[in-house]
């Protein structure tokens, strides 16, 4: 079972108060009469613990659109301190571990634009998916793709929802492909998890959206026990209350998650609106579901603020 959140995420940048009962006597402050000015003793957990929470792999379908290539087992192996290979073929290494870190791709068809690139899937064979075949080969790594690549991205999602309307995809199958990436990466959570050296969590994306802007919501668990055997997406809910609600039922048997607002910036002030989803001003209920499932807001992260 891995460490809880409190020590992963919250003390990312905590500032909390240790008892006040509590004071360190080594070098006090100059005494004042027969009065000594009592410090507070440092809380020991309040240390800054360095990670990611918003890591992509193979599996989401943009990320692999534009060359990446590497696994879960290859993210955590970087956050560990490995050299892993950038696209366009140069090592990556970060100077020091990192302390925590998940993967997180995307909810949303996980796992699928590989498989479509995979010509030992059946899904490989839909005339969509050819362009895909080789998208990712050595040849195919440089700034000459680039073009191409924002055509494919561009086109994958209107493409996939063609294909499910028109009967040439079963949503089974594509819900089978995402459930097999789900396992690995929840596989890979457990694999690289070091206590003490690199806390890993299973999690993924949600993404929602309208009114001009994104709502993308990194959601983590604290462990990896019972997990669902897929992760909610926009198909599930656009409604981030439909999230929640998901992640209530999940708390109820035992399985604690919170999500995380990301890239906040481009939600089009849709993150932190003064009504609902349906536009019905907010109400304690709305308040107390999403404290309890969304404490924290993304400040910054690797790829900017």
């Amino acid at each position: 079972m891995h460490q809880t959140l409190g020590v992963a995420l919250a003390l990312l940048l905590v500032a909390c108060h240790g008892d006040p009962s509590e004071v360190r006597t080594e070098n006090p402050p100059p005494a004042s009469g027969n009065t000594v000015a009592a410090r507070q003793a440092p809380n020991p957990l309040r240390d800054a613990y360095f990670g990611d929470l918003h890591v992509h792999t193979r599996y989401s379908f943009d990320a692999f659109t534009f060359g990446t290539t590497a696994t879960p087992d290859d993210a955590y192996r970087y956050a560990a301190g490995a050299a892993i290979e950038h696209p366009w073929g140069y090592d990556l290494q970060l100077r020091e571990p990192l302390d925590f870190y998940a993967v997180t791709d995307h909810a949303l068809f996980l796992g699928l634009a590989g498989a479509m690139a995979d010509t030992g899937t059946a899904i490989s064979a839909q005339p969509f998916a050819r362009r895909y075949h080789k998208l990712n080969e050595p040849q195919n790594r440089d700034l000459r793709s680039l073009g191409f690549r924002a055509s494919a991205f561009s086109s994958f999602l209107r493409q996939i929802r063609a294909a499910l309307d028109a009967g040439l995809v079963a949503a089974d199958d594509i819900a089978a492909i995402g459930a097999d990436a789900w396992a690995d990466t929840v596989r890979s959570a457990d694999a690289h998890y070091r206590p003490g050296e690199l806390t890993t969590f299973a999690g993924f994306e949600y993404t929602s959206g309208g009114g001009g802007g994104s709502l993308h919501r990194n959601v983590i668990f604290s462990g990896t026990r019972e997990l669902p055997a897929l992760p909610f997406s926009r198909d599930d809910s656009q409604n981030p209350e439909g999230l929640w609600d998901w992640m209530d039922a999940l708390r109820e048997r035992g399985v604690e998650s919170l999500a995380i607002p990301h890239n906040s910036n481009t939600s089009n002030g849709q993150m932190f609106m003064l009504q609902d989803w349906d536009g019905a001003p907010l109400d304690d209920a709305y308040g107390e579901q999403r404290l309890r499932n969304e404490p924290l807001a993304e400040i910054t992260q690797v790829k900017g603020t």
